[in-house]
């Protein structure tokens, strides 16, 4: 009904938007679009699916890493419900793994995210890649828009259909 992208009273027309121009690093808001939505839409799991929350390494270049919780510690078996409500980072990062980050990528892209980064070489030759395990936890590249994430929400709230935005 509303979009509000900025403070203070306004001096000029067509100026920086912060809903539609900005982007910041979309956090724990990625993990059910990134790896619980297509889990269930995909790979038939469920809020009761179940995982263990314990500590979890995964391969990203040659050094392993530890996914870690808020809290730095483990609570054992739980649901996704469970896991969602918590916000836990093990389980999330476990469950975009069994679906592959492939598949979580492609979910985004299908939710309307422009700013998602496939593969992009730097000037200094480092390749970046929004593919990759730390996509459930919001670490991407670039960002998203306040807009983007809104929509993508939205879609879930839509059964599942995405519709694009308009003013």
């Amino acid at each position: 009904v509303a979009l509000y992208g900025g403070r203070g009273e306004k001096t000029a027309s067509k100026t920086l938007n912060r809903s539609t121009d900005t982007v910041r690093q979309p956090g724990s808001t990625f993990k059910i679009l990134a790896a619980y939505a297509p889990a269930i839409d995909c790979y038939g799991k469920t809020l009761a699916s179940v995982y263990n929350d314990a500590p979890f390494w995964y391969t990203y270049t040659e050094e392993p890493k530890e996914v870690l919780n808020y809290t730095r510690s483990h609570s054992g078996m739980m649901s996704y419900r469970e896991a969602i409500i918590g916000s836990v980072n093990v389980m999330a990062v476990k469950t975009l793994t069994e679906i592959t980050p492939q598949l979580g990528f492609d979910y985004l892209m299908n939710m309307g995210f422009t700013t998602l980064v496939e593969s992009e070489t730097y000037a200094d030759g480092t390749v970046y890649s929004d593919i990759q395990q730390s996509l459930a936890l919001g670490g991407i590249t670039n960002g998203v828009t306040n807009l983007e994430i809104t929509a993508a929400y939205a879609s879930i709230a839509n059964t599942g259909v995405y519709v694009e935005p308009i003013f």
